[in-house]
């Protein structure tokens, strides 16, 4: 496995951000069983959309 080359500013990438989003509203969804009731029913299918739109757009700021 070969890592990005800025690897170290992957917290920065709109990817791993919306990535984390999606874990975070996972766990919180596992925890409180009454946030199942408040999240629409394709809540993960649009964020994970998002994912993909995210891991191809450029990000000036972030591109060596």
């Amino acid at each position: 496995m070969q890592l990005i080359d800025n690897w170290k500013d992957a917290w920065k990438l709109s990817s791993v951000q919306a990535g984390a989003a999606i874990t975070a509203l996972g766990v919180a969804e596992q925890v409180l069983p009454a946030l199942q009731a408040a999240l629409p029913t394709g809540i993960y299918a649009i964020l994970g959309a998002l994912v993909m739109i995210a891991r191809v757009v450029l990000q000036p700021k972030l591109s060596k």
